[in-house]
């Protein structure tokens, strides 16, 4: 698997990037899965999804090496590691396998590709606040970071009752004057407000968001 980019200055918190190029059969050969992942990778019926779901595993051996990547999942769909050694998260888009660990806190990764469509879905992620804060013709890229940033919050928070527009607030960052950086964020549950920090960078037509 061709290796694209890794982010390792958060802290002790690790992600990367990998640009799938392999056929499934190559992809198996370097996961090397038990018969219960195989049966798994199996399930899917979209090539390309196979191709992602074992990208993704490939990915966590390469962040995590040498220790094993086995993985189950709670009630919410959120992946964890049997070990429990780390927190984890991963992503896919097109051709394009993220993830991110940390031993110390939990995490979210969410990578998309940059594509039209969002202008016509923003108000439904997008909260009257944040769209104030917005130009009356904000960028791809700077939906795509919106979009991104609360992507990875809810993978972190591993919730199914957060809602994207009124519970994860983002705050305005000057997209124009840096495509990558670090920005905040707050996630609201219940009566109990969390701070977060969100890493973004745009790499080729992806937008790649790190919460943390």
């Amino acid at each position: 698997m061709p290796f694209f980019y890794e982010i390792t200055h958060l802290q002790s918190i690790h992600a990367a990037v990998w640009h799938i190029t392999e056929t499934v059969d190559e992809l198996l050969t370097i996961v090397q899965p038990d018969e219960e992942d195989r049966l798994t990778c199996e399930s899917f019926k979209n090539n390309l999804r196979k191709k992602q779901w074992l990208a993704c595993r490939a990915l966590l051996s390469h962040l995590l090496s040498p220790m094993s990547v086995k993985l189950f999942y709670d009630p919410n769909g959120k992946p964890l590691l049997f070990s429990g050694t780390h927190h984890i998260s991963v992503s896919h888009a097109g051709g394009y396998a993220a993830a991110v660990i940390s031993p110390c806190g939990k995490v979210g990764i969410d990578i998309e590709h940059i594509l039209p469509r969002i202008e016509r879905v923003k108000e439904r992620f997008i909260n009257n606040e944040e769209l104030a804060a917005l130009s009356s013709s904000p960028s791809l890229e700077l939906l795509y970071y919106y979009w991104c940033c609360k992507e990875a919050l809810y993978k972190l928070h591993g919730s199914h009752s957060v809602d994207f527009r009124n519970d994860i607030r983002i705050k305005p960052i000057d997209y124009l004057c840096a495509t990558k950086g670090t920005g905040k964020a707050t996630l609201v549950f219940g009566t109990k407000f969390y701070e977060y920090a969100v890493y973004y960078e745009k790499i080729d037509e992806f937008m790649i968001a790190v919460a943390y």
